[in-house]
Order: structure tokens, then C-alpha cells, then sequence
């Protein structure tokens, strides 16, 4: 007995070296619960001898007596009492820590960094969040160009993109695909028409450029060259509201994307959207992630943003420019089919703005 007291006397003279561990602790509940080492022993399947010692090396780590082992059967101290709450509490928490780990997807992270292509967070960044804002506790939200986006991803600045970036290149990713949507041509009001000769109208009219420092930009330059359209340019900008006011602004033309022309709304009285003449070229929207390492997430999120652009594409584009609504395609909404080379739309493919007050249209359309 002295030599016990000697033990559990120098444990409290080294505070920070106290060594716990789950199983000491779980034994310690089981023999509380039970009453005695001995039935602990038998419900889990352990000698009495392993018990009683795991009993002895707690006490000797705490510093403390948990058991006053002078009465039958054998009782809490104050102090074992005391642990004895408290190591309930551990225990659950580590199963449910476990179980977390083991599932991240049915459990709130501490935190998410999600990166937002600019077209996605100008337009359905603000609902996409408020959809998946129960996936974790924190989150941190960027919009910016692509490839800032995938240097974070790689670097792990960043646990998720949506960039129109796949990174082909790189291994070990997971990708859901949420939207693919071909490109259009945007004119002043008073070319109307001029779409239907791309060669002559870039040779009459300046082309507002889109930066190559944009996945889109580069698609479109490989576009140009691919149908061997020389266009002629004084400007470029990384921008696309800036290109779509240079455009409204009677300084040339352009080429976006239905998506993106959302971006620029308040400049759709000046402007007048057409298809893209020859064979049909569109991009692709993904959601990107490192492999294996947020479950269901990542999927989860692609979900969301599917069901986001859905709705606003029904709320927005079917009202204002209805015959885009054949150049997208959303994964599980939209029919997975081609694009077909377009004719231009009869009527006037000027977008016809939503009357003032529209609820979904001032929540679902934000300018980046």
C-alpha cells in the first residue's frame, strides 16, 4: 500500500506526463459499470489480472486512487467518480471521431476552402452555398481565374474547385462534370445579323477579346484557329463584364457562353446574342477535388450546383434568350446529346430583361 501511495505521489509531482489511452479508459468504465473486476473481466473476455493491472496503471498515470478497495464491493473514490463522467464523454467522442473519419461525408467537416470559377460565383455562388453550407462548420470561399484555383487545389490551399480547368494532366483527382454549354456570339443591337458571316465580321469588326489567361479565353483563340477566322483585336480583357460593356458600347464583338453572359445582365438592353456560326465548340464545368479524401462531398456539391444552374437557367435564359436553352447541357437533367450546328433564332435574339421585382432573378444573378 505504501508503495502504491509512493507511485501515485510522484505521478502528481509530473503533471504533463500523464499517459492515457482509450482502452485504459474503457476498462476503467467497464469495471465502474459492473461493479467489480471480476464481471468486467467476464464481458470482455479479458483475465482478471489484465484488468486489475490496467486499473493500477490509470491510477498510476492520473496520480490518483480510483477505487477504494478497502470496502466490498469495491467503490468510486471522489476522484474515480469524477473521471468517470468525464471518460464517458471521451469515449463517445472518439467513436464518433472515428466514425467521421471513416465516413467524412456523413459529418460536418471543421472547415472547407472551395474555390468558385468566376462564372459560378457571379451567378449561382451565392445559392450553391446556402445548399451546401451544412457540409462543414466553416468555409472559405474564393472566386477568381482557374488556374490561381488549381494552383490551391495542388498545394492543398484549396480541398475543391469549380473551374472549367479539368486538370487532364494531373493523377489522382476526382471530377464531376456540371454543366457543358457551347459558345455564342454577342453584337452590338445594331449588328444584328452580322453572326451569320463570322469571317466578314471579323474583318469589319473588332473582336473585345478574352483574355488567354482564362481557360475560356484559350478555348476560344483555339476555336478561331481551328476555323481559321482571323480577327482582328485592339483589346482584351480577363474580365467579362468589361468585355460585354466594351461590346454594349458598339467596340466590337465577342464570343461567351450562355453562363456567361449572365455575368453582364444590366448591359442586355445594347446587346444582341446570336449562335456561333460552322461546327459547334462548347466548355466544360467540373467539380474538382483530390481523390478519396472528402467521401461523398464533392459529388454532393456537383449535385447542388447542377440543381442551381438549373434553376436559374429556367428562370433566366428560358424568359430572356429562349433559344440558348438548346446550348447547355446539365449531367442527369438535360439529354446527353450533341450540339448541332444552329441557323440563326427568327426573332430577335435580344434579350428581353425580367420585369423589375423578380425574387428568383435578383437572388440568382450577381455580378462577381
Amino acid at each position: 500500500m505504501d508503495r502504491n501511495r509512493s507511485r501515485l505521489a510522484s505521478a502528481r509531482a509530473r503533471p504533463d506526463a500523464v499517459d492515457l489511452n482509450l482502452r485504459s479508459l474503457n476498462i476503467f468504465v467497464k469495471v465502474a459499470e459492473s461493479g467489480g473486476i471480476s464481471p468486467a473481466a467476464r464481458l470482455m473476455g479479458l483475465t482478471q489480472s489484465a484488468v486489475s493491472q490496467s486499473v493500477a496503471g490509470l491510477e498510476q498515470s492520473v496520480g490518483v486512487q480510483l477505487f477504494d478497495r478497502d470496502v466490498r464491493p469495491m467503490a468510486l473514490t471522489p476522484s474515480g467518480a469524477i473521471l468517470l463522467d468525464k471518460a464517458r464523454g471521451l469515449l463517445l467522442s472518439a467513436r464518433e471521431t472515428i466514425q467521421a473519419t471513416r465516413e467524412p461525408g456523413a459529418a460536418a467537416l471543421p472547415k472547407l476552402n472551395i474555390c468558385l470559377v468566376d462564372t459560378i460565383a457571379g451567378t449561382i455562388g451565392f445559392e450553391l452555398v446556402s445548399k451546401i453550407q451544412g457540409f462543414a462548420t466553416q468555409w472559405s470561399v474564393q472566386g477568381g481565374l482557374p488556374c490561381y484555383h488549381n494552383r490551391s487545389l495542388l498545394t492543398r490551399e484549396a480541398d475543391i474547385v469549380i473551374s472549367s480547368d479539368p486538370l487532364e494532366d494531373e493523377p489522382n483527382l476526382e471530377r464531376h462534370l456540371i454543366l457543358r454549354e457551347q459558345l455564342v456570339i454577342v453584337l452590338p443591337k445594331d449588328a444584328a445579323g452580322e453572326a451569320q458571316d463570322l469571317e466578314t465580321l471579323a474583318k469589319t469588326r473588332a473582336l473585345v477579346r478574352l483574355s488567354t489567361r482564362t481557360t475560356l479565353g484559350r478555348q476560344i483563340e483555339r476555336h478561331l484557329r481551328r476555323t481559321r477566322i482571323e480577327a482582328k483585336s485592339r483589346v482584351e480583357f480577363d474580365d467579362l463584364q468589361a468585355v460585354m460593356a466594351m461590346v454594349a458600347n458598339n467596340h466590337g464583338w465577342s464570343i461567351l457562353t450562355p453562363l456567361s453572359s449572365l455575368l453582364g445582365r444590366q448591359f442586355w438592353p445594347k446587346l444582341i446574342f446570336e449562335p456561333m456560326p460552322g461546327p459547334a465548340s462548347s466548355r466544360e464545368v467540373y467539380v474538382i477535388a483530390r481523390e478519396k479524401e472528402l467521401g461523398e462531398i464533392p459529388k454532393r456539391i456537383a449535385e447542388a450546383a447542377i440543381e442551381s444552374l438549373n434553376e436559374m437557367f429556367n428562370t433566366v435564359i428560358s424568359r430572356c434568350s429562349p433559344w440558348m436553352m438548346n446550348k447547355y447541357r446539365l449531367p442527369g437533367i438535360t439529354p446527353d446529346e450533341p450540339f448541332r450546328a444552329d441557323v440563326l433564332p427568327s426573332a430577335s435574339s435580344t434579350p428581353r430583361l425580367p420585369l423589375r421585382g423578380s425574387a428568383p432573378l435578383d437572388k440568382l444573378v450577381r455580378s462577381s
